[in-house]
């Protein structure tokens, strides 16, 4: 036996490949979840229970936990063990300033460094997404496929940024931000509100390469989420009880 095979032979469980590939998936699938709002805010999450449910080991839940901790979406402590993090109003309040900050310097960037290639694609998707019905019927989730376009067309928007690390932070406090819509339930909120026509100022900004008017459409576009969001009753109260 090789050198190199008596290493991976000594290696623990989790640091084998296929160890790693199914707490990646575990993580995705409990990301997922926790950003759709299945788990309430500050609920326990048991690892047996979890494994269970998930049809794999309490080590790879552990471990697949473990990393969703950096993503802001679970807590942990000795005495309670895991928990979905909690939400506020204030803390809404943060992720959407930060946001702002975020996606419009990576608005700004990408106007500034992206193609026709580029404004061909802001332009398909924006298509997409408005003839995208936003809701299934009149069922109150958001539709599946209105949700994935929704993603995607705001990824698309700072596709050109230039920048792994903005585009990174994008997509975190995305995640962040679809937990607390999700939350909202059976509110629909979007009655109260164009978001077509949101997007499409944003879009006509970005088409005149006018990056101030892109900004501040950006910025009117996730305030106004936040603001109807903020007023909502239990949708950014304190935690889950004991």
């Amino acid at each position: 036996m090789s050198t190199n095979d008596a290493s991976k032979d000594a290696r623990s469980p989790a640091e084998a490949p296929g160890f790693k590939s199914l707490t990646a998936s575990v993580a995705n699938a409990l990301q997922r979840d926790l950003v759709g709002g299945r788990y309430r805010p500050g609920e326990k999450l048991p690892i047996v229970k979890l494994a269970t449910n998930y049809g794999v080991s309490p080590g790879a839940v552990r471990e697949a936990l473990s990393r969703l901790i950096s993503e802001g979406l679970v807590e942990f402590n000795e005495q309670r063990g895991f928990r979905t993090a909690p939400v506020s109003r204030a803390a809404l309040m943060d992720i959407t300033r930060t946001r702002v900050m975020i996606d419009a310097q990576a608005l700004r960037d990408a106007i500034r460094l992206g193609d026709v290639e580029w404004e061909a694609d802001v332009l398909a998707m924006q298509h997409r997404l408005a003839n995208c019905p936003i809701r299934d019927g009149d069922n109150p989730p958001m539709g599946e496929e209105w949700q994935r376009l929704h993603r995607i067309f705001h990824r698309t928007l700072i596709a050109a940024c230039g920048s792994d690390w903005l585009i990174r932070f994008h997509d975190l406090l995305f995640d962040q931000a679809i937990r607390y819509r999700s939350l909202a339930g059976a509110y629909r909120i979007d009655r109260q509100r164009n978001v077509d026509e949101e997007h499409a100022a944003i879009v006509r900004a970005v088409i005149a390469r006018n990056a101030d008017a892109a900004a501040a459409a950006i910025e009117t576009h996730y305030s106004t989420t936040t603001n109807l969001l903020a007023e909502l009753p239990g949708v950014v109260v304190g935690a889950v009880g004991e």
